[in-house]
């Protein structure tokens, strides 16, 4: 009887302990804060999003290291959209719905950015790109921040170099057929017929087109000067080879679409001369921040990072710090950062 009594006391401690134990582990769990990212992690726009990706991975692994938000970790959730405004919109609602992320990275591409800003208006939701450029971006919600220069301005820097420095006043425009391609365009014009430009033929071509023989052919017959192209990098690239294969010689200019090393190892010499607006990112600058996080990134990716990483960087610290001054919800942080 006793021997029972003890065996039945002991399974209650046991039992104790376990409950005990469990209940302890689970409090040293850390706690975590979700924000969502959605960018073009594969398809032909691919490339710039894991460099966002990069990016991003850096700074939470910096905040994180440093004791997190209020000494909660700092997590993450990613969503690929391809650059397909569709499916940016599904990953919007996923991560609001499911996850109930206060605040997203991305709109990685004007069109699926403009796409996802009035849902996430709707639902108190911060959007911030890193990249997006759209002139109609610019107030299309309390709730959407970029740190990526608006078209307006890359279009007024190209429209008065080519006036003025390059004095080149006949000009044909190839351009991809998306918010960004239409909305750059149309700046650039502005801009370049206020300094007395022309243009004399103008082209678009889809996204993720892979033949632009027809529209070099009409373009080559106005007779312009140069050639002001708007494009990704995988479309450029096959528009500089066709370029070459046709035997045509005339100057390129571009948009921060070039802005790719991949451009320069895969066709070299069709590329050469191009003259393109890109933001700036200068990897040797002396700024401490910028020189730790030159070392830092090429410690973890082995390679030298770019505008595209930069911009995502920050945009991920600029949200931390929102978080850190204990913003919680979608409306406490739209207040903070602006």
């Amino acid at each position: 009887m006793k021997k029972n009594l003890w065996i039945g006391i002991w399974v209650v401690v046991i039992v104790a302990l376990a409950i005990v134990f469990f209940v302890t582990q689970t409090k040293r769990e850390p706690e975590v804060i979700k924000i969502g990212a959605i960018l073009p992690l594969t398809g032909d726009i691919g490339i710039y999003g894991e460099k966002m990706k990069n990016g991003i991975d850096l700074a939470v692994e910096e905040i994180n290291k440093s004791g997190g938000i209020k000494g909660k970790k700092l997590v993450v959730l990613y969503e690929d959209d391809q650059g397909d405004p569709k499916i940016s919109v599904s990953a919007f609602r996923k991560l609001v719905t499911t996850e109930k992320v206060p605040v997203i990275v991305g709109g990685a591409i004007s069109a699926c950015a403009l796409s996802v800003a009035p849902i996430a208006d709707r639902e108190k939701v911060v959007l911030f790109s890193p990249a997006a450029s759209s002139p109609k971006l610019t107030g299309i919600s309390k709730y959407f921040f970029r740190n990526w220069p608006s078209d307006v301005y890359e279009g007024w820097v190209m429209g008065k170099f080519v006036a003025n420095h390059l004095k080149l006043h006949k000009l044909a425009i190839l351009y991809v057929n998306n918010d960004w391609g239409v909305g750059l365009s149309k700046e650039f014009k502005k801009a370049f017929a206020k300094r007395g430009g022309s243009i004399v033929a103008e082209e678009s071509f889809d996204q993720g087109a892979t033949d632009f023989r027809t529209q070099l052919t009409k373009i080559l017959k106005s007779n312009p000067r140069a050639i002001y192209v708007i494009g990704y990098v995988k479309e450029l690239l096959v528009l500089l080879r066709q370029k070459e294969e046709m035997g045509i010689k005339i100057q390129l200019l571009s948009t921060y679409g070039f802005y790719e090393p991949q451009i320069l190892k895969e066709v070299k010499e069709a590329a050469e001369g191009t003259i393109f607006t890109a933001p700036m990112f200068d990897s040797k600058s002396p700024s401490r921040a910028v020189g730790t996080y030159v070392e830092e990134y090429k410690a973890k990716y082995g390679v030298e990072p770019d505008v595209w990483s930069a911009q995502a960087y920050d945009a991920v610290n600029i949200i931390a710090l929102a978080l850190q001054k204990g913003a919680k919800t979608g409306s406490e942080i739209r207040d903070e950062i602006a």
